[in-house]
């Protein structure tokens, strides 16, 4: 196989490609040497000017490309039993794919919640769905008279999911690639597999765009809702702000994160936000991964509680300052 030689004299516009960087590319980004239909290729728009920035367009968009990255995603990607039910995650991802891969586990106080709550026949709202751990759970507890309808704007997030409903041959799951929120918009979508939603002509351009909606109107049509979890990193309370017309009619039990730095950071007021589940419910029970497990019926209480168990846990060396979360679990009423 021939391997083309750097040129001993470089090019007078540094901005225009060479022998050397055709042959650089295709080992780069394509993990190849370059066959000689290729070569011949380049060489000539070489010879028309390419430039360097025109090259690297070229071959990081091209098909080849596309098909490694796929070929580099599914070998990244395991099916990981969580007890009664699999979930597709990929192994490098470090928000939580690689955790669920090694232990086994996730927010186990969020999945005994949800056993206890959920019966056969429930349906059952997953907002926040991401990669289908509790969705996949409702599934199985709810069995096929059941509903499971998950709420996921991450495009990511959503191929895991129906490869997960594939792999666990669920007939009972609805996935709404959307974004749950009190008004119809495109917004953005940050971070990675744990998603934070941002304006979309923020300073700090979004990783997706995707298009929210009150999930009041999206699912006016449902005969019934017997349980909701929700966890979307500080969005809560805009996105029941939009279904709150759902929940006052059916009155579900719910488990919501509660989460006041990311509330805060969503320019939500933790506070407001207990105060608008505890106007609905008479008590809310808090729960966290460090034991809590107390009952409040005055939103200032819990939010006193938060900031004294955050101090603690923060002091133990057992959680970086602020980043203390509890979820909040009501009962049907």
């Amino acid at each position: 196989m021939a391997v083309t030689k750097r040129p001993s004299t470089p090019p007078t516009d540094p901005s225009l490609a060479t022998d050397a960087d055709v042959y650089h590319a295709y080992r780069l980004i394509l993990g190849r040497d370059p066959d000689p239909d290729g070569l011949a290729h380049y060489r000539r728009r070489i010879a028309e000017g390419l430039t360097v920035d025109a090259l690297a367009r070229a071959f990081l968009h091209s098909d080849e490309r596309a098909q490694r990255l796929g070929q580099e995603r599914r070998h990244d990607e395991a099916a990981v039993d969580l007890g009664g039910y699999q979930v597709m995650v990929r192994r490098s991802d470090p928000d939580f794919g690689a955790d669920i891969a090694h232990w086994q586990v996730y927010e186990e106080p969020v999945r005994a919640a949800l056993r206890a709550l959920l019966t056969v026949g429930d349906t059952f709202l997953d907002v926040g769905a991401n990669i289908g751990v509790m969705t996949f759970l409702a599934a199985t507890a709810v069995g096929p008279t059941g509903r499971v309808i998950a709420v996921e704007p991450n495009p990511d997030n959503v191929q895991l999911l129906y490869r997960g409903i594939l792999l666990n041959r669920y007939s009972n799951v609805e996935v709404f690639p959307i974004a749950a929120a009190d008004q119809q918009a495109i917004v953005g979508l940050s971070g990675r597999s744990n998603t934070t939603l941002t304006e979309p002509d923020s300073t700090a351009p979004p990783t997706w765009f995707a298009q929210s909606v009150t999930l009041d109107e999206t699912l006016a049509a449902l005969p019934k809702l017997d349980v909701i979890k929700m966890d979307i990193e500080g969005a809560e309370a805009t996105a029941f702000r939009g279904l709150e017309r759902l929940v006052t009619t059916y009155r579900p039990a719910l488990v919501v994160e509660f989460n006041p730095r990311c509330l805060k950071q969503q320019g939500e007021d933790p506070a407001a936000f207990a105060a608008q589940i505890l106007k609905l419910y008479p008590t809310v029970r808090v729960v966290s991964q460090f034991g809590d497990d107390q009952r409040f019926t005055r939103a200032d209480d819990l939010v006193s509680f938060w900031h004294r168990r955050e101090a603690e846990v923060a002091a133990a060396g057992k959680l970086p300052s602020g980043l203390l979360h509890f979820d909040l679990v009501t009962e049907r009423r």
